[in-house]
């Protein structure tokens, strides 16, 4: 840690891999949380400037009559494509970190004892290191799917562009202190959050070492914890 009382805990991983479920379980325990996707929203809603830029990148498609952000159509251009989105997040991020390092002093201001930092592309955004700990949260393939199907109300086929865009197991299993591998149900997820909050409180007690991911993340997995879940 950095010399203040605040531990920070990096939450990332996979679209419909269970991570909001997981980031309200850390809420429900008293966990101050900070959601990156909502500071997004509120950014590039609310930042003239962002949405310039974002007007600069893709064209006023991205912007109603009125001047305020069209998500759906954003979402559309970026999320099945990987060099658009990675245009996004070049555009968004240094927005998008001012606001989150601003969120985080309050908290350790605030004398929070530990933060959650929840946020989908921790390690692109260069959050990760800002954290003392990552915890990654991973499914497979056709259950993330299911998942975006029935929560977003979409195709098959839009749902398999969505994840086909996104990192590979291995992209946070190389990297992450602890990985939750969430096939099952909400029980079985809550079983592993339970096993990982033990392991947590050990660690803000000093009682864990810092664990070190390989130097190269292609490798696998590496020294991390691994628990199993579920979450619908």
């Amino acid at each position: 840690m950095d010399g203040t009382k605040t531990m920070i805990i990096g939450l990332t991983g996979q679209t419909g891999a269970g991570k909001s479920t997981l980031s309200g379980m850390f809420a429900e325990r008293g966990v101050a949380v900070i959601n990156a996707d909502a500071v997004a929203r509120d950014t590039m809603e609310h930042s003239k400037s962002c949405l310039m830029d974002l007007v600069l990148a893709f064209s006023t498609e991205v912007i109603h009559p009125d001047a305020t952000l069209n998500r759906e159509k954003l979402a559309e251009i970026c999320f099945s494509d990987r060099k658009k989105l990675r245009r996004l997040n070049e555009v968004t991020y240094p927005y998008i970190i001012e606001a989150i390092a601003h969120k985080i002093e309050q908290a350790r201001a605030r004398g929070e004892r530990m933060l959650l930092l929840d946020a989908p592309t921790l390690y692109e955004s260069g959050l990760d290191k800002r954290c003392d700990c990552v915890v990654a949260v991973i499914a497979d393939e056709q259950t993330r799917a299911r998942r975006i199907i029935a929560r977003d109300h979409m195709t098959q086929e839009a749902a398999m562009r969505r994840i086909n865009a996104q990192n590979n197991d291995a992209f946070y299993t190389g990297r992450a202190d602890y990985v939750i591998e969430n096939n099952g149900d909400e029980d079985a997820l809550r079983f592993a959050f339970m096993d990982l909050m033990e392991k947590l409180e050990r660690r803000a007690r000093g009682g864990e070492p810092v664990l070190q991911p390989p130097a190269d993340p292609e490798q696998g997995a590496g020294d991390f914890e691994e628990l199993t879940g579920g979450d619908e």
